[in-house]
């Protein structure tokens, strides 16, 4: 009886030491064995993120050689201007983790999120609502347009650029300051510079010089405001008069334009072709004393012997009819037009 009971006594002690080393052979294997180290990436100098084969990833700290975090489906990557970055859990839902200790500070709660930049991160909450979080996960900037589709919405400098569409389906970029907490200017368009800190930007009102923290150089918009390429400043249209002017408004050339074109206008048939697909040709006699000048997509007539400006640049297309008649487009989408005379009066 003794000698039976000792033989199960040690076969419950071998099943149990097989059960112990079944398991940590799967912890060795899960932790070591079955790793895609190749997948694998480095937060900082003591954390990193470990990768697995079957999918997910845990954060390890390298200092006190322990894991973190539970099993997560990824990590952002180390943000340029902060130390918190974004991870995705196994449900699908977002927090954030530090990324020179690897905890994590904001527990996963948000449909999207985006990494923290200079103090403040984008993240989705409630039914499609966007806005703005500090490392306390406390809401410092709510309602914030939001696009679907994947945008990038991350400080830089202290600004973050939001792009989104208005009713009528134009694109509107919205500015957000991280120091001022709130939205700074709204545009259709930004176009930065090539050259210097500045960019231009429009909206209803027309078109705006702004510097490097998208404040409005000037006090008033413009009709056109264009980079002066290899050249200095930048181009200003007011009144159908273009200048070159430089970034703190000091005048360069007072006139310029954008191209000349010359008038003609028909005189007579020329003789007929001896020819089956025969059309009329024209005789044109060219105008010596007017020229078009032209201003972005608006043109004026101008006198080219002396340079003098005859009308302003305010027309679509001139054409001349006649010696005397000379045909200006008021409005070029339904051919709207007036005649005026050698000297720009308009011929009643």
């Amino acid at each position: 009886m003794l000698n039976v009971t000792w033989k199960a006594g040690v076969g419950m002690i071998g099943l149990f030491a097989l059960l112990l080393a079944i398991r940590l052979g799967s912890f060795i294997y899960r932790d070591n064995l079955g790793r895609a180290t190749w997948n694998d990436k480095t937060l900082s100098q003591n954390v990193v993120v470990r990768a697995w084969n079957r999918g997910g990833c845990r954060v390890y700290n390298k200092k006190n050689g322990q894991y973190t975090t539970h099993r997560l489906s990824w990590v952002a990557e180390t943000p340029e201007n902060d130390s918190i970055t974004v991870f995705c859990d196994k449900k699908g839902y977002r927090g954030f983790l530090n990324v020179m200790t690897g905890e994590i500070v904001i527990p996963a709660q948000y449909n999207k999120a985006w990494v923290f930049s200079d103090g403040l991160a984008a993240v989705e909450y409630g039914k499609k609502q966007l806005g703005f979080i500090n490392h306390d996960n406390q809401m410092v900037i709510s309602d914030v347009p939001y696009a679907p589709g994947y945008f990038d919405y991350v400080f830089k400098n202290g600004y973050c650029i939001v792009k989104t569409w208005d009713e009528d389906g134009d694109l509107v970029y919205s500015v957000y300051s991280s120091s001022a907490l709130c939205k700074t200017g709204e545009y259709n368009t930004l176009n930065r510079l090539d050259r210097g800190d500045y960019t231009i930007a429009r909206n209803r009102d027309g078109y705006w010089l702004l510097d490097s923290v998208y404040n409005k150089v000037f006090d008033k918009p413009y009709e056109v405001i264009e980079e002066a390429y290899y050249m200095d400043g930048i181009f200003i249209t007011e009144n159908w008069v273009k200048r070159r002017v430089d970034f703190d408004g000091t005048v360069l050339d007072d006139f310029v334009i954008d191209g000349v074109s010359r008038l003609s206008y028909v005189v007579g048939l020329a003789e007929k072709d001896v020819d089956e697909y025969y059309e009329e040709r024209y005789l044109y006699e060219f105008e010596p004393d007017l020229i078009v000048y032209r201003v972005g997509d608006h043109h004026g007539l101008m006198n080219p012997k002396t340079g003098k400006v005859i009308t302003p640049a305010k027309y679509g297309e001139i054409t001349m009819i006649s010696k005397g008649v000379i045909r200006a487009e008021l409005n070029s989408y339904n051919n709207e037009s007036v005649l005026l005379d050698r000297n720009g009066n308009v011929i009643e």
